[in-house]
């Protein structure tokens, strides 16, 4: 038995009446309408033949091909309706006049290759404008932003070609090892700027009760091998100069939850029954060429610039770092302060 699926699309209009499509729309949408029947019809038969595993990689695939082409008539839309702009001028203040329909370049998104159409202002001075990037948050690299998000959640978890081969394994999608190293490097120059705006958004007047917490912790950094302190040296065989300290220093917010120790190191039914305290409005710095006493010093200020009077009650919590202590301890005398340092009781067992 052979199974087909049509798939018409109509528009309702709002007093309830439907009319055709028009030409864009119909146009733009025949890809995946198309795609949609096909998938639907081998439901209907052909899949029957296979086993559930061989169904669900089809249909991940398919799936996949579908959100492809959806996308890829979101951006066909986008580009019919396209309406030129009176007047485009640059940051450098040159017009571009003149306005060319058609130009393409590609986008490498979590569900495959598409491609964009809009339209260049061009000036000889200058290479061509395209606002509809802009309007569209496109980057100027290939890869679009749920390819950079991605990107960002495997390198956070793993190294550079364990994350070239997850991206793969989820979008179908190589990006290359440069490449990946490039949309690294630019998420990480975007950092301050995140976090600077989390701080912002952070509530202006939390409750009196709630604590700032403060957190400061050391991570060794692999060091490329021209920045070692044993670079162009030889070496007896220890390694050393291959790893620097970074320091890392966090501030939140947290509305207090009274816990007994059982409730902390318990079966995750009685962590459920009495949850701990959640972390809101998180900031975060990390340097590996600032001092710790300097990084322990922007804690505070950002701490300051949430409670400015020094009314609300801090703690500081650190793995047992001698002389993050001793910053911590300092820094608060200097600020006419009394914060409580918490050292991680994990930390305390292990070096017991």
């Amino acid at each position: 038995m052979t199974v087909k699926f049509t798939v018409t699309v109509r528009q309702v209009l709002e007093d309830g009446r439907e009319a055709p499509l028009d030409a864009e729309l119909a146009a733009a949408l025949a890809a995946p309408v198309r795609q949609f029947a096909g998938l639907a019809a081998w439901t209907a038969g052909e899949a029957r033949h296979l086993d559930h595993g061989d169904r669900e990689k089809l249909i991940a695939e398919e799936g996949r091909n579908l959100n492809q082409d959806f996308l890829q008539a979101t951006f066909e839309l986008d580009a019919a309706r396209e309406e030129r702009a009176a007047e485009v001028t640059s940051a450098a203040g040159i017009r571009h006049g003149t306005a060319e329909k058609g130009a393409k370049r590609g986008l490498a998104s979590i569900f495959g290759p598409v491609g964009v159409t809009r339209i260049a202002y061009r000036n000889w001075q200058e290479p061509a404008l395209h606002p509809a990037d802009a309007r569209q948050a496109l980057p100027e690299d290939p890869y679009s932003l749920g390819m950079r998000a991605l990107a960002a959640d495997c390198l956070a978890r793993t190294g550079f070609a364990q994350a070239q081969k997850e991206i793969r394994a989820r979008t179908g999608e190589t990006i290359g090892l440069a490449q990946l190293q490039g949309i690294a490097d630019d998420l990480a120059r975007w950092t301050g700027d995140f976090y600077e705006e989390r701080a912002r958004d952070a509530a202006e007047d939390p409750p009196a009760a709630d604590v700032i917490m403060m957190q400061g912790d050391g991570k060794g950094i692999a060091m490329r091998p021209e920045h070692r302190k044993n670079a162009g040296k030889e070496t007896d065989g220890t390694r050393p100069g291959i790893k620097k300290m970074a320091e890392i220093v966090a501030v939140a917010d947290f509305t207090p939850a009274v816990r007994e120790p059982e409730d902390i190191a318990a079966p995750p039914a009685r962590r459920k029954e009495h949850p701990g305290p959640k972390a809101r409005g998180k900031w975060v710095s990390a340097s590996v060429t600032e001092s710790i006493e300097d990084m322990i010093a922007a804690a505070y200020d950002e701490a300051d610039r949430r409670d400015p009077q020094h009314v609300r009650q801090r703690v500081f919590l650190v793995d047992g770092n001698k002389q993050q202590i001793t910053a911590i301890e300092a820094e608060a005398e200097k600020r006419g302060l009394r914060v409580p340092v918490l050292i991680d009781y994990i930390h305390v067992i292990l070096s017991a």
